[in-house]
């Protein structure tokens, strides 16, 4: 009996253990079964390298910009980031939502009647098996410290990581020091464009990165998985904005953000996207498996029920 109870008391205190170390224990298992992930490309290296397809379904295309390549080697943040003062308003670049706002006017005369032509076919580029790209990693709360407005930053955390990418930051963790200045900056920035920077829609967060940093951009409405892996194998990460609680992160403070956003980097051969979620200080190179992100993917829906907000991404371009 004496045995019987003290055996019954370790079990307890090791059921106990485990719960308390939830977490590590989690992120020690993750990390055990993680796959091998492909190699990170730096973007320098994929427009040198001429390995971009150049064939985009038309369908999806709300605006089409060549990527221009970073001429030199790959430079620390502060270096980079010294060479970009108070961020200032770029008022000759074209509005995305403006064009693709435009009305179509129709070319038929009336009275016509038009002979049907078969258009050609564009041919689709065999996509690689897995895809990487090497975005360097912020979390929203780059300290640690998650009262406001760190709690609402991850849009301006995921501009701020693909940005870091185009410009030739290394891959890897960005200094925190520098990663909360700079957030702070994106955040005032917003709050003098829009008077507010909280839960901002694909469209919004798309401008506040062309006016503040001068990257052009699409939002493409209802991508399909291989629409996302092209614009990847193009060298342009994907940020997704979601419903937070269904993507279903250990990580997150329970029940998790309503609304979230985060940095699709590259994709796994067995079905997983390998993302920058900035809503964890463990989301570099996290793993999602495609129906995970394609389930959450809605965007900001004014207030409403965030599981109807649209199907659609943000893609930035240099």
């Amino acid at each position: 009996m004496r045995r019987l109870f003290t055996l019954s008391i370790l079990c307890v205190a090791l059921a106990a253990g485990l719960y308390i170390q939830r977490v590590e224990v989690a992120e020690w298992y993750r990390s055990a079964t993680a796959p091998e992930l492909p190699e990170a490309v730096e973007y320098e290296e994929i427009t040198q390298t001429g390995a971009i397809p150049s064939s985009t379904p038309r369908s999806l295309r709300l605006e089409e910009s060549d990527p221009e390549s970073d001429e030199g080697e790959s430079r620390d943040l502060e270096e980079v980031l010294d060479e970009q003062e108070d961020p200032t308003v770029n008022e000759e670049l074209p509005s995305a939502s403006a064009e693709a706002t435009a009305d179509r006017q129709d070319d038929n005369v009336a009275g016509e009647v038009e002979e049907p032509v078969d258009e050609p076919v564009e041919e689709q580029s065999a996509l690689p098996v897995s895809m990487n790209l090497a975005v360097p990693f912020t979390s929203q709360a780059p300290q640690g410290n998650w009262d406001e407005p760190y709690q609402e930053a991850c849009e301006e955390a995921s501009v701020y990581m693909v940005h870091a990418y185009f410009t030739g930051v290394d891959e890897g963790k960005i200094p925190s020091d520098t990663a909360d200045q700079d957030l702070l900056k994106i955040v005032e920035f917003e709050m003098e464009l829009y008077g507010f920077y909280k839960d901002t829609t694909a469209e919004q967060t798309g401008m506040f990165a062309e006016l503040m940093y001068g990257h052009t951009y699409q939002v493409l409405r209802d991508p399909t998985i291989e629409d996302i892996q092209r614009k990847l194998v193009q060298g342009h990460p994907v940020i997704v904005p979601a419903a937070g609680r269904l993507l279903g992160n250990p990580y997150f403070t329970a029940p998790g953000p309503l609304y979230h956003m985060l940095v699709i980097r590259g994709y796994t051969d067995d079905g997983q996207f390998i993302v920058n979620d900035p809503g964890t200080s463990r989301g570099e190179a996290y793993l999602y498996d495609f129906d995970t992100v394609m389930n959450a993917m809605h965007d900001w829906n004014d207030g409403g029920e965030i599981t109807e907000g649209n199907k659609v991404v943000l893609v930035l371009s240099p």
